[in-house]
């Protein structure tokens, strides 16, 4: 087998992700996962009863739920060429040329502020879980044995192998996963948080910045049109 090849193999093994569907991941092991889009907050800027109040919305969502969330910060290059094509456009369309001499200082100010430094947005990301119902071994020392494997990625297979999931599992885990989903945001809304489910092309976005960061950060991909459901 050709190096190359090799090499694409081994790194794909290492991916859980399967299939992205109705904007929701669909993993290997057949378990699904839909991640929201939350808006920050600035706690310094509330009064203390505003901030008691988030604090406490936020520690009875965590203590009511029956299954974990996971909290992501992703820092990410912003990526302004659009805004910079528009100006452009704008200078170039300029009769006057006190106007097109300042759109053109304004153009080289705006693109070396952003060559020269690395100006960075943050947002944050909830990642809701369902899964199936995996049988564990009974016996404890196949539970050891079981867990030493996770620890030590010995068991590869767990990542190539890919668990079929037929379209009436996929429907019936999907409704109790859009269930988890509905409790969060509305726990969300409470803490006067915006939360919004990304959809089949926002998760691939995602997922294509995180996986290629030697990559400029893409606002934009072109995705056909079939797999954007």
């Amino acid at each position: 087998m050709p190096s190359k090849i090799k090499e694409a193999f081994s790194s794909q093994s290492l991916l859980s992700l399967h299939q992205i569907r109705k904007g929701v991941i669909i993993l290997k092991n057949g378990s699904l996962r839909s991640i929201l889009s939350v808006s920050g907050i600035n706690l310094d800027l509330k009064s203390e009863n505003e901030q008691s109040s988030i604090l406490i919305n936020w520690r009875n969502l965590l203590n009511n739920l029956d299954f974990q969330l996971e909290v992501v910060a992703h820092s990410r290059r912003v990526n302004i060429q659009t805004y910079l094509n528009f100006i452009q456009e704008r200078i170039n369309q300029e009769t006057n040329n006190l106007l097109k001499l300042q759109g053109e200082d304004y153009y080289t100010f705006i693109n070396g502020l952003v060559t020269g430094n690395n100006i960075m947005k943050k947002k944050f990301y909830v990642v809701i879980p369902y899964d199936s119902v995996i049988i564990r071994p009974k016996n404890i020392l196949s539970q050891i044995k079981e867990a030493y494997k996770s620890l030590l990625n010995l068991k590869r297979q767990a990542f190539s192998n890919v668990q079929p999931l037929s379209n009436e599992n996929f429907n019936q885990h999907y409704q109790q996963l859009m269930i988890r989903q509905n409790n969060v945001i509305n726990n969300f809304t409470r803490m006067g948080l915006q939360a919004q489910p990304l959809t089949t092309k926002e998760l691939i976005e995602l997922f294509f910045n995180l996986y290629n960061p030697e990559t400029f950060e893409r606002e934009s991909i072109n995705i056909p049109s079939e797999l954007n459901q």
